[in-house]
C-alpha cells in the first residue's frame, strides 16, 4: 500500500519546492506500480562505488516481471541479481505492511555487507516522504530492520526461526561446497518458513554436480523440460528455472578481433544450435579470450547452458576438473560394447550401504568404461544376478571382478564362514581379484588421477540414473569431494564421506588395480597374476 501523500510535501531527496495536486496525484499513481518504484526511488552503489540511481536491467527486469512462488536462478557473475533481492525486499518492506524478507547469504562478511551496503544504503537514501511515512521501528546492525508498519527485513546466515512471506538465498552452491550441512540446514530450515504462497529464490553460480544447489537445479530442469512438452504443468511448489548465461550479459564483449581455434569455432557453433542465440565476433572474441584465462572453470563462472554450469567445481574436488577436461576432449559420449574384448567389473561393496560397480573394457591404450551400477540394501545374490540379467542384454563376457579388500569380509554368508568374494564366487561371479588395502587414501586418488586421462565413458549409461537425480558413475566422480573442517574453516586431508563416495570408491579399484598388487580371491596365490606387471600386461593383451 502506497503511503498517503499531504499537499505542498517534498518527495525528493534534492527537492526544488513543494509539488502540486496534480503532481502528487500523479506520484501517487506512480507507487503503486513496483517497475516504476524499483526504477526511480532507489539509490546503490555501482562497481566502482559511486552512488547512482538503482535502474532494472534487462534481464533484472525480465526476473521481476516473472517470478514464480518458487525460483531457482542458475546463473553466470555479475548480473546484479543479489542487488535486484535486496532491493525488492526493501520495496516489499515499505509498500507491504507485516511482511516479512529475509535473506540468506553465504557467508557472515557477505551478510553483513548486503545488509549494511545494500538494504541500509538505499533505505537511507531514500526521499524524505517516504522514510516519514515509513519510518524504522528498530534497527539491529547485526541484520534486522523493523520498519513502523510491522515489515521487517532480516538478513543472515541461516533464518531457521520465523515465518517469512518473501525469501532470498544468495549463492547457494558455494555454500554446498564448503559447508553442506549448512546449506542442507538452510534448505530444511530456512525455505520451510515460506508458506506456499510466497516467494522465494535461490541464485547461484554452480559449484560442482552436487550438493542442494545442483538437485535443486536439477529437479527444476526436469520439471522445465516436462512443462515445455506440455506433459506436466508447474505449481506452486514447483521450482521454476531461471538461466542465465554469460551472453546475457551485455557487458561481455571485446571488440578487438581473436583469431578462434577449430575447437573454439565448433564450440560457438554447438551454443547457437542449442540456445538459438547468435553470438556476435565481440562477444566470441571475449568468451575465448576469458576460456584462455579461465580454463575449465570457465564452465561454472560463465556457463553456456544449464548442464555446462556443473561440469565443473571449483574447490575441494578430486576429479571434477578431470572430468571436465574429459567433456572437452570428447571422452565423453555414446561407447559401443566391443564383442571380443572381456568385461571387467570393478566394485565397491555394501549391505545396508550402497554397492558400485563399474563395467570396463580395454581397447587399445584406452579405458572404456561403458556402464554403470549401484543399488543399497541388497545382497550379494542379487548383484549376482544383475551382472548375469546386463550381461544378457548387452552380449557382455565377462572378464574379472575386482572387489575391494572387504571382499575377504565374511557377513554376506549364512554362518559358514564363506567371504563375500567366496560367495559371489558360488553365485557365478568368477575371476574375482581383491584388490589389497593401501595405508593412505590419497594414494589411490593421486592413482585415479594419473589414469584418469586414459579413460573414455559412455555419457549415458555412466551418467545420471535417474534423469534429475544427480545420481550416477560420472556425477559421483564429479561430486567426490574432501571434508570440511568447521573447525578450521579449511578442506580437511581426507574424502567426505557421502553418496559419491560409493562410485568414486569403485573406480579407485580400477586405478589401484591397474597400478598396484593385487591378490587373488581367498588370498591364494594366483601365478603368474599376482603382480601389478602381470595385471598391466594382461590388460594390454585384453
Amino acid at each position: 500500500m502506497a503511503p498517503t501523500l499531504a499537499r505542498g510535501q517534498t518527495v525528493t531527496q534534492a527537492s526544488s519546492g513543494p509539488l502540486t495536486q496534480k503532481q502528487l496525484a500523479e506520484l501517487q499513481r506512480k507507487l503503486k506500480s513496483r517497475t516504476w518504484r524499483l526504477n526511480n526511488l532507489y539509490r546503490i552503489q555501482d562497481k566502482d562505488g559511486q552512488e547512482v540511481l538503482f535502474r532494472l536491467n534487462k534481464v533484472q527486469q525480465d526476473l521481476d516481471s516473472t517470478l514464480h512462488t518458487r525460483n531457482v536462478i542458475l546463473k553466470s557473475r555479475q548480473h546484479g541479481i543479489t542487488t535486484w533481492a535486496c532491493i525488492r525486499a526493501l520495496d516489499t518492506a515499505l509498500f507491504r505492511s507485516n511482511t516479512s524478507c529475509g535473506i540468506v547469504a553465504d557467508t557472515k562478511e557477505h551478510a553483513e555487507k548486503f545488509f549494511r551496503e545494500k538494504v541500509l544504503f538505499a533505505y537511507d537514501r531514500l526521499p524524505q516522504f517516504l522514510r516519514d511515512a515509513r519510518p524504522i521501528k528498530r534497527k539491529d546492525m547485526t541484520g534486522e530492520l523493523v520498519l513502523e508498519n510491522g515489515s521487517k527485513i532480516v538478513v543472515g546466515v541461516s533464518l531457521r526461526s520465523g515465518t517469512y512471506q518473501r525469501l532470498h538465498v544468495s549463492e547457494l552452491g558455494p555454500m554446498d561446497e564448503k559447508e553442506p550441512r549448512r546449506s542442507a540446514e538452510v534448505v530444511s530450515g530456512a525455505m520451510n518458513t515460506v508458506p506456499p504462497n510466497g516467494i522465494v529464490t535461490v541464485e547461484s553460480t554452480a559449484r560442482g554436480a552436487a550438493g542442494e544447489f545442483y538437485l535443486l537445479c536439477k529437479r527444476a530442469m526436469a520439471k522445465d523440460a516436462m512443462v515445455h512438452a506440455g506433459t506436466a504443468s508447474l505449481t506452486a511448489m514447483d521450482y521454476k528455472l531461471y538461466f542465465l548465461p554469460w551472453f546475457a550479459d551485455p557487458t561481455n564483449v571485446m571488440h578487438e578481433h581473436v583469431e578462434l581455434s577449430e575447437r573454439m569455432v565448433e564450440y560457438f557453433e554447438k551454443v547457437e544450435a542449442e540456445t538459438g542465440a547468435r553470438l556476435t565476433d565481440a562477444q566470441k572474441s571475449w568468451y575465448a579470450k576469458k576460456a584462455e584465462e579461465q580454463r575449465e572453470q570457465i564452465f561454472a563462472e560463465h556457463p553456456s547452458t544449464p548442464d555446462e554450469a556443473f561440469y565443473v567445481s571449483s574447490e575441494g574436488t578430486y576429479y571434477a576438473k578431470d572430468i571436465a577436461r574429459a567433456e572437452l576432449d570428447g571422452r565423453i559420449r555414446q561407447l559401443p560394447f566391443i564383442p571380443g574384448i572381456p568385461v571387467n567389473t570393478f566394485w565397491d561393496l555394501g549391505r545396508n550401504d550402497t554397492t558400485a560397480i563399474w563395467f570396463h573394457q580395454q581397447v587399445g591404450p584406452w579405458h572404456n568404461f561403458i556402464n554403470y551400477v549401484e543399488h543399497s540394501g541388497e545382497g550379494a545374490a542379487y548383484y549376482a544376478r544383475e551382472l548375469q540379467r546386463i550381461g544378457d542384454k548387452f552380449g557382455y563376457v565377462y572378464g574379472e571382478a575386482y572387489l575391494p579388500h572387504d571382499g575377504a569380509n565374511a557377513d554376506w554368508s549364512q554362518g559358514d564362514n564363506r567371504t563375500r568374494a567366496q560367495v559371489l564366487e558360488d553365485l557365478g561371479v568368477k575371476r574375482i581379484v581383491i584388490v589389497e588395502r593401501i595405508q593412505n587414501v590419497n594414494d589411490g586418488i593421486d592413482m585415479v588421477r594419473q589414469v584418469l586421462p586414459m579413460c573414455r565413458f559412455d555419457a549415458k549409461r555412466c551418467g545420471e540414473n535417474p534423469e534429475g537425480s544427480g545420481r550416477g558413475g560420472l556425477p559421483s566422480l564429479k561430486a567426490y569431494r574432501k571434508a570440511w573442517n568447521d573447525r578450521g574453516q579449511c578442506f580437511a586431508s581426507t574424502p567426505m564421506h557421502n553418496w559419491a563416495s560409493n562410485g568414486s570408491d569403485a573406480f579407485r579399484q580400477f586405478a589401484q588395480a591397474f597400478q598396484s598388487k593385487v591378490t587373488p580371491a581367498g588370498n591364494k596365490p594366483r601365478q603368474p597374476n599376482n603382480s601389478s606387471r602381470a595385471v598391466r600386461e594382461r590388460w594390454k593383451t585384453a
